[in-house]
């Protein structure tokens, strides 16, 4: 677990564009707009903005009142309700069935190295983004993998140094099958990123992913709630919800609703036009955090 000021010192480090104003430290997400370093820290409306030179379109941050905030952010959120006396029992029995299938078919650890897993993980993550493109759209596009590895690397080597964050595997017979990592600042857990190959599907990695980690968080009184990005498409939705997510409207304050609304806009406009084969530009940038920085400088799975 981090401190916010530890994870923001980490921010600093690696070049985020950080910056203290009104007792908060604010991230310059998109030229001229801005977030809460931390995004998921709450602002009162009103207390506290980022620098006027640094958000000229505008900033967004997380409300502590909801009669102030001016829309909603759906995010899948189990919280500590959910998370007491969390085990095997609490699951459905087809679940419980799969769960069990995969703890007993594959090795869950935590990763201590990453040189050794580095190539191994670029191609789940292929395998993993080829199959979302034929299907619903890949969050990160297949050429972040292929034409950018370099980049995609060097950005895996660099966060895997960063303290506060949990990377697991489920090895099937001394193969990587499937990964999960996490972060977690002062009492809010993230999981960032699940990458699992499909062909060993039938071994029930990820639900051994799940539960290990759930388990983990579940003994842990300082972990009050935990964030599995937005809720997308129905399948992986109910995926979620069959461990205790549930999609909730988390109150948002935006100083310049119609920019984030024409951010996101424009963006899912991107992804459509890459998803067909045309030329794109550069891919968005991939954090630590889970998911691309958007405009609005909000948080994505």
């Amino acid at each position: 677990m981090l401190t916010e000021e530890q994870y923001v010192q980490q921010q600093i480090a690696v070049g985020r564009r950080i910056h203290l104003h009104d007792g908060v430290w604010w991230e310059q997400v998109y030229p001229f707009y801005c977030k809460p370093a931390w995004v998921y820290k709450a602002v009162e409306p009103g207390s506290a903005r980022p620098s006027r030179a640094r958000s000229l379109l505008g900033f967004s941050h997380q409300t502590v009142n909801d009669g102030k905030a001016n829309r909603l952010l759906p995010l899948m959120v189990l919280d500590r309700s959910g998370l007491d006396g969390f085990d095997l029992g609490k699951l459905s029995a087809n679940l419980r069935s799969k769960v069990r299938r995969g703890l007993r078919r594959c090795e869950v650890r935590p990763l201590t190295v990453i040189d050794s897993l580095l190539e191994r993980m670029r191609e789940i993550n292929i395998l993993q983004a080829e199959r979302q493109e034929a299907h619903f759209g890949a969050e990160t596009p297949v050429h972040r993998y292929t034409k950018e590895a370099d980049a995609w690397r060097a950005q895996i080597r660099r966060e895997f140094t960063l303290e506060g964050r949990e990377w697991w595997g489920a090895f099937v017979e001394g193969q990587l099958a499937a990964y999960l990592r996490t972060l977690q600042v002062e009492d809010t857990r993230v999981i960032q990123q699940t990458k699992a190959d499909p062909a060993f599907y039938r071994y029930y990695p990820m639900d051994a992913l799940y539960f290990t980690v759930l388990s983990q968080a579940a003994a842990d009184p300082g972990c009050r709630r935990i964030i599995n990005g937005r809720p997308q498409h129905e399948s992986l939705n109910h995926y979620k919800e069959q461990f205790f997510f549930s999609a909730v409207g988390i109150p948002w304050f935006s100083s310049s609703a119609w920019f984030v609304g024409a951010a996101r806009r424009a963006l899912a406009l991107a992804s459509q036009v890459r998803c067909l084969g045309r030329k794109a530009g550069p891919s968005p940038t991939f954090s630590v955090e889970g998911g691309a920085k958007h405009a609005a400088g909000e948080p994505t799975r």
